[in-house]
């Protein structure tokens, strides 16, 4: 089984998996917690619940349980979320939480995300699933609400009318049939209820067939602790239609993340970057919500920084895409509001840069393009937290990465950007440093510059150390053991 640490993503292969979620038993101060998944459209709203139904005891631990085979899934459902809502108290007291994905078919342990910094948090992102060029990838996102239920539901457009005085907060479920592929089921049997989304018989009367209750697992239709909870509160609540809007289009204005403008470069610094990237002035969008969009600008030939923004948690994720709207490079995500990441990305010159944006539609993003020419040199050594990209001038040596990181265990990646001539065939970064651990460390080979230095991944205070190569000893100097296996 891959694991992965929060903020990581890594493609989900197949089409049906079991989705567990596994904990500590519950006991005397462990609250009990209720497991969901949630299926989201392109906007980011909830268009259909699943409960996860109770397995008992996996791997001696406890667990909820959901089979989903998202071949049936039509092109309208984009993600699927998976949130736990503690009962009674915070999922902080809950040991060993954590969600993995098993093959349907073979069992096979696809992922596995252990969360290990809940606190005070009563409803919690697990993870989620979300489409990418024909397949699915799965992030750990471990994002949480210390206000629990009705914030939750807020974030994913799930209506929260004003609750009565002294009465439960009322939450309306989302309603609808779940899209799946072309070709009706032959058994089209509605289930029973009055369509308040209680996730009994098939769908509660949203309008699934039988067949498509079936092919989204027994978790749809099997009671758990967080449906009752969220079917007694919508009893308080008027049913009624959900607003839908549009992503807005990105503009050049400000928007609401400040934007602090690049240093003017240094004649040294232009002449040092410039096998590596062009010149220009800063390129700013901002926008709000998912959005796709092409550069109105094109930078020179070269590398260029994008750096971008969010307001706002939950999911964000940003792409640089072809003409075909495919993804062509994963930009990343960004998981802390108003800090901007920084990526490395080529720029040919011969068509505008075309961007992804991927993120719930109150959030607001800003996105800037800038000259390489504005990092700093890495020189012997170098310190910094978060993402950064430094300029690398000097001979080929060791770089010896650390981080030591914000929470209990962390992971620093970091990758090289050598010269490239327009025009010619993509090639991957040289790859640095890839190390987690409650101290991470890694030395790696340091290519002669100039060679841009990115640090993608490291929460926390990391160093970077520009070492001579490490020297081997002749052949004819070695013991005679290996004198003799050189010479057979």
């Amino acid at each position: 089984m891959t694991q992965i640490i929060k903020g990581e993503n890594l493609p989900v292969p197949g089409q049906a998996w079991r989705i567990e979620v596994v904990r500590r038993a519950p006991g005397d101060g462990v609250p009990e917690v209720a497991a969901s998944a949630l299926l989201l459209d392109a906007t980011g709203k909830a268009v259909w619940q699943l409960v996860l139904e109770r397995a008992g005891v996996v791997d001696d631990r406890f667990a909820d349980r959901l089979d989903l085979d998202t071949e049936r899934f039509g092109p309208d459902i984009r993600r699927i979320v998976i949130v736990a809502v503690g009962q009674n108290g915070t999922l902080g007291q809950v040991p060993g939480l954590s969600v993995r994905t098993l093959s349907a078919a073979t069992g096979e342990r696809l992922a596995l995300y252990e969360i290990d910094d809940a606190t005070t948090e009563t409803a919690l992102i697990l993870g989620e699933y979300y489409r990418r060029d024909g397949g699915w990838k799965f992030r750990a996102v471990g994002e949480g609400y210390d206000a629990g239920l009705r914030a939750l539901a807020e974030d994913f457009g799930i209506s929260v009318p004003a609750p009565a005085p002294g009465g439960p907060v009322p939450v309306e479920l989302p309603r609808g049939a779940v899209g799946k592929s072309p070709g009706a089921a032959a058994d089209t049997e509605r289930g029973q209820g009055t369509g308040s989304a209680q996730c009994q018989g098939y769908g509660g009367g949203s309008g699934l067939t039988k067949g498509e209750a079936e092919a989204l697992g027994p978790g749809s239709r099997t009671p758990h602790a967080l449906a009752q909870a969220l079917a007694q509160a919508q009893s308080e609540a008027q049913t009624g239609a959900q607003a839908q809007s549009s992503p807005q289009t990105p503009s050049r204005r400000p928007g609401a993340i400040p934007v602090v403008p690049s240093p003017a470069p240094s004649p040294d610094a232009v002449a040092a970057a410039a096998a590596l990237g062009g010149e220009f002035e800063d390129i700013v969008y901002s926008g709000r919500g998912s959005a796709k969009f092409a550069m109105d600008t094109t930078p020179p030939p070269g590398y260029v920084l994008v750096d971008f923004a969010r307001t706002g948690k939950g999911f964000f994720d940003l792409d640089s895409i072809d003409w075909d709207g495919r993804e062509a490079v994963d930009l990343g995500s960004s998981d802390t509001s108003h800090r901007f990441e920084r990526r490395v990305m080529w720029c040919d010159n011969l068509y505008p840069l075309r961007f992804r944006v991927d993120c719930g539609d109150s959030d607001e993003w800003t996105i800037v393009i800038r000259p390489v020419s504005t990092v700093r040199e890495l020189g012997e050594a170098a310190t910094g937290r978060g993402s950064e990209v430094l300029l690398h001038t000097g001979p080929a040596g060791e770089l010896v990465s650390r981080l030591r990181p914000t929470e209990a265990t962390g992971s620093v990646r970091v990758e090289g950007y050598k010269p490239r001539r327009p025009g010619t065939p993509a090639t991957y970064p040289v790859p640095l440093a890839n190390e987690s651990g409650r101290s991470p460390r890694d030395a790696r080979v340091l290519p002669e510059g100039p060679l841009l230095v990115a640090v993608v991944q490291g929460a926390g205070d990391w160093s970077l150390e520009v070492r001579p190569p490490r020297r081997v000893p002749p052949q004819e100097k070695r013991s005679g053991f290996w004198r003799r296996i050189g010479r057979a």
